[in-house]
């Protein structure tokens, strides 16, 4: 009986500690100086896109691939840190003939503000208005990294692209946290991206490791419905929810999926 108690006593406070503090656990931005000066490997460029009307001021960082690129992958980040850590992943694409395109969400990096579900979305139509002013619709693929599935969703809903690429993504954050605090517990930051996948009209692939323990696999094959093809769902397996880019099977199928050399069909190059 007393070990009843504590259980009940360990999962009240799970359940009011994530109520009060979810935006802790959902949102954990790295803020920097506005003098910091980042640092790659890869030339790059670094700017700022504003909306006025919304107040909103995000930091980004594009680079360029070599001359003629097949096209601009868009880059949602995860939950946490800032453009000095994901801007890395920009090899990846790079290495296969992409420009590559990331924002930092409000209150990441050099942003100013506050991170929401609503200012994400918002960041990521800034960036998405950007790139499609520069690029046929066709040679944008859309990529969301965790957290960052939610506004890469968002975006494949709403506009055109090539592709959606979802690395370690969730049906919805309310339904990841009832894998870990089962019953019912109001989430303020819904990222339903279940939902969105439901009106993408163009191909969607998902990556998700065996061993992830932020995002478990069974939680992410509630999305698998959701794609046209059986294949589309790639299981890698012993990866976990960080290290996927390490595992050959990964790396192997994205450059399957970039191999469509979009920008010959569009007949020009994209606007720098």
């Amino acid at each position: 009986m007393e070990l009843i108690f504590i259980l009940v006593g360990v999962y009240i406070i799970m359940v009011v500690g994530f109520y009060y503090f979810q935006e802790k656990f959902i949102f954990q931005p790295k803020p920097l100086e506005e003098s910091y000066t980042f640092k790659f490997d890869l030339d790059f460029e670094t700017f700022y896109l504003e909306d006025q009307e919304k107040q909103l001021k995000v930091n980004s960082l594009f680079f360029p691939s070599q001359s003629p690129t097949k096209g601009l992958v868009l880059y949602m980040h995860g939950n946490a840190d800032n453009l000095q850590r994901w801007g890395r992943y920009a090899e990846d694409f790079h290495q296969h003939g992409y420009d590559f395109l990331s924002i930092d969400y409000p209150g990441y990096g050099k942003s100013p503000g506050s991170p929401s579900e609503e200012k994400c979305y918002q960041s990521a139509e800034l960036a998405y208005h950007w790139a499609i002013r520069r690029y046929p619709e066709h040679s944008i693929i859309l990529y969301g990294r965790s957290l960052g599935t939610g506004a890469a969703a968002y975006l494949a809903a709403q506009y055109p692209a090539q592709q959606l690429i979802l690395e370690t993504p969730f049906p919805s954050i309310p339904k990841l946290i009832r894998f870990w605090i089962p019953g019912f517990i109001k989430v303020r930051h819904k990222f339903p991206v279940e939902q969105y996948l439901k009106e993408v009209k163009y191909p969607v692939t998902i990556f998700q490791g065996t061993w992830d323990i932020v995002v478990p696999h069974r939680a992410a094959l509630q999305l698998k419905p959701h794609l046209a093809c059986e294949g589309d769902f790639i299981s890698i397996e012993k990866g976990r929810h960080k290290n996927l880019r390490k595992f050959q099977e990964y790396q192997k199928k994205l450059e399957i999926l970039l191999a469509v050399e979009s920008i010959k069909k569009a007949g020009k190059e994209p606007i720098k």
